[in-house]
């Protein structure tokens, strides 16, 4: 199986609506299969700092530093075990929510399809509001902050 990358960055788009994104997914955190996990400032401080003790000699650990460095906020969703019909109004409404952010990449497995979003500096070295989508797995992490482009690059090289 390979992943083919398509960079979308530069396109026309507007930042990701965390409000309503969040007011979304806190909408249906007591819906039967769904998960909701927020991380706030302090959390993603702690784990900042567990990230730096634990890097030693470990490149792994070190990259997730860099990568987490301007995070500020965490949030992981996950829908997979509602019935279908759930699913798809989830669906239907993160799309709907995320349809005109700006899309930076794509990647495509065969039918699988995972989403990146947020906003990128002029310089395209950057991004903020990081929102990755995969609707057939029906999940959905956001990660709002600054993330350098580089470190996010860097890790899907070393995965591929």
């Amino acid at each position: 199986m390979s992943i083919v990358l398509i960079p979308l960055s530069g396109t026309a788009g507007k930042s990701v609506p965390r409000n309503r994104l969040l007011a979304a997914l806190s909408e249906f955190r007591r819906t039967e299969g769904v998960e909701l996990v927020q991380l706030g400032t302090l959390a993603t401080s702690a784990l900042r700092a567990v990230a730096s003790l634990s890097s030693a000699g470990d490149e792994d650990a070190r990259q997730a530093l860099a990568l987490m460095k301007g995070v500020r906020r965490v949030t992981v969703f996950d829908y997979e075990d509602c019935d279908a019909a759930v699913k798809e109004k989830i669906g239907r409404r993160l799309n709907r929510i995320l349809g005109d952010s700006e899309l930076l990449f794509e990647a495509r497995d065969g039918e699988d399809v995972m989403k990146l979003y947020g906003v990128t500096d002029s310089k395209g070295e950057n991004v903020r509001d990081f929102v990755l989508y995969t609707p057939g797995d029906c999940a959905l992490i956001c990660i709002f902050g600054k993330i350098s482009m580089a470190a996010v690059e860097k890790i899907i090289k070393d995965n591929d």
